[in-house]
């Protein structure tokens, strides 16, 4: 444990009492929940240990009031509500870049210049016509275009390039991505203004309380229901930090077949705390992917022990 989680797991235990369980390996650690204890005229905490704190990635929850009193988040949220001045000034010291408040506004995000919807477009012009064959070789259905408001353009930046919008949980556009349909250097071209690993792809349809499936791009994530796009091989904090505080089902790792160590990682590191035994991971042959297998993955389920 080094000296800085010392003195956090020091700092929680001073003003949250003797924890009730403490693995040390994940990172985890649960207490008496204090809004709990207020709530019922209590002195001290009931001694169900409902808050849950995981001090390396400053997250907490408690599984009995988080919904409903708005227990839950980044820890210095439970610091800023609970501790005094003093136990917040150490914690502002250790606390993580990220989760410093930043007074910085970003530019709202903008799909690329002539970005059109397929179900807007002319089906008798002739880029449409060559994105459209693209979509139907990759296997996308008519559905699988108007759910995920898929459409392409052929001006600027993001010319000949289909583009697969994303929506924040607000409905907000907060990303897209864009695949060339033609032959370019670089198939895949992002946003540039926006940070991968500071989103969740399309939130807005991910239902918490359904089993998630965890892939890596947006194209494999029409073919499996309830997908949660990472946008790569690897987790983001964010990403972690809502699946830990969010999902209330089995998560599902379906990552490709020659990203079968960054799956096993997201395994173990998701295992734990409320998500212990509902993580669950396939391995694919080594040249296939989802998308490939067009969601068809129930042989390849793979049990660890």
């Amino acid at each position: 444990m080094s000296d800085e989680i010392e003195v956090l797991v020091e700092l929680l235990s001073d003003f949250l009492g003797e924890p009730n369980q403490h693995y040390e390996s994940k990172g985890q650690i649960s207490f008496d929940c204090p809004v709990c204890a207020d709530e019922k005229g209590l002195d001290k905490g009931d001694g169900k240990g409902n808050l849950e704190i995981n001090y390396i990635r400053h997250v907490y929850k408690c599984w009995a009031c988080g919904e409903t009193h708005g227990t839950h988040g980044p820890l210095g949220k439970l610091f800023d509500g609970h501790a005094t001045k003093q136990q917040k000034k150490v914690y502002n010291l250790i606390k993580p870049e990220e989760f410093k408040q930043e007074d910085k506004k970003r530019l709202r995000l903008r799909l690329p210049e002539g970005f059109t919807l397929f179900k807007d477009s002319n089906p008798r012009f002739i880029p449409h016509i060559e994105a459209y064959k693209y979509l139907q070789s990759r296997g996308i259905s008519d559905e699988m275009i108007e759910k995920y408001k898929i459409g392409y353009t052929v001006q600027g930046d993001f010319a000949y390039r289909v583009i697969i919008p994303s929506f924040d949980k607000e409905g907000v556009l907060n990303y897209f991505v864009g695949r060339a349909w033609v032959n370019k250097k670089m198939k895949y071209k992002n946003p540039a203004s926006v940070p991968k690993d500071e989103i969740i792809f399309n939130e807005k349809l991910i239902d918490w309380d359904k089993e998630i499936y965890l892939v890596e791009g947006a194209f494999d994530s029409f073919f499996l229901p309830n997908p949660l796009v990472m946008l790569g091989k690897k987790m983001s904090k964010l990403i972690f930090e809502t699946l830990y505080t969010r999902a209330n089902g089995n998560i599902t790792i379906c990552v490709d077949g020659d990203a079968w160590d960054d799956g096993l990682k997201m395994y173990h590191e998701l295992n734990g705390g409320r998500l212990y035994n509902k993580i669950k991971i396939v391995k694919l042959p080594k040249d296939k992917d989802v998308c490939d297998l067009k969601g068809n993955i129930e042989e390849f389920y793979y049990e660890i022990k």
